[in-house]
């Protein structure tokens, strides 16, 4: 079992620890992919590394290599896929009707309390 973590304790530069990464790869010539291509052969491995997060009264898992999907006020699907960092998550969402996985980003502060409400592991 996880410690719950608040979303907003989550320390800033934790936000660009992934990119931090990637220029140092870069810079050492370890890699030479984009950021974008790197994180999504990263998303493929570690898969079923997981942390319990909070935002607010709402409490909620996240699965690295998960889709989920949340819904807003106007009752759309808002699908994205998920990876980790240790305790920290990274998102990208996904338009499943044009096939297109969108950029990643850090999770932190892109939800509201209702919309992690209706969080629910797509595959």
């Amino acid at each position: 079992m996880h410690q719950t973590i608040e979303i907003s304790s989550l320390q800033k530069e934790r936000f660009t620890g992934l990119y931090t990464s990637w220029l140092v790869q870069t810079r050492d010539r370890l890699t030479a992919l984009s950021y974008d291509t790197w994180m999504d052969l990263r998303y493929q491995q570690n898969r079923g590394a997981s942390a319990s997060f909070s935002q607010g009264a709402v409490v909620f898992d996240l699965i690295h290599g998960v889709l989920y999907e949340v819904r807003g006020k106007d009752r759309l699907r808002r699908i994205f896929r998920i990876q980790m960092d240790g305790d920290f998550p990274y998102l990208s969402f996904r338009d499943p009707a044009n096939a297109i996985d969108f950029p990643w980003i850090t999770f932190p502060g892109v939800f509201t309390q209702a919309e992690l409400m209706t969080l629910r592991r797509v595959y």
